[in-house]
């Protein structure tokens, strides 16, 4: 088992999918990261990793295109042909903890959207909002809080 953490920022709203009888949350993540290419010109790279958080939550109305997340599961990754016969590489994660992170567009509309609440007391989502800096006595908000 390869367990893998992501943070980057959700590529499409969540939807809850039923695979064999199982409840899951179903969302991408895009992870860009920027670099010089033998040729000195600064290049963007973006990973697309498909995550499926098993479980059926309300919390799902939360991820939402554009939301920062940190994800933390277990990665596979499969090559395919697609239907025109080129080879592709599927990324995925299975999840066991979702977080939600600071930014994006959810900040952004803090006044017409609701903050996104900590987990569900009754339930075993693992999903939550990271704490602020200021409430964990860490360094500035730039912080991560691994």
């Amino acid at each position: 088992m390869l367990q893998v953490e992501i943070i980057g920022n959700i590529g499409n709203d969540a939807q809850v999918k039923d695979f064999n009888g199982k409840k899951y949350i179903a969302f991408n993540v895009a992870h860009s990261e920027k670099f010089k290419n033998q040729q000195g010109v600064e290049t963007e790279r973006t990973t697309w990793v498909s995550v499926l958080k098993p479980g059926e939550s309300a919390v799902a109305q939360y991820l939402k295109k554009g939301t920062p997340v940190f994800v933390r599961g277990d990665l596979s990754v499969k090559a395919y042909k697609d239907n025109a016969g080129n080879w592709q590489v599927g990324v995925n994660c299975l999840s066991r903890e979702v977080q939600l992170l600071p930014g994006g567009k959810r900040d952004q509309n803090a006044g017409t959207q609701q903050e996104a609440p900590a987990a569900e007391p009754t339930t075993n989502t693992n999903v939550s909002s990271a704490p602020a800096a200021s409430e964990t006595g860490e360094g500035n908000a730039d912080d991560l809080p691994f």
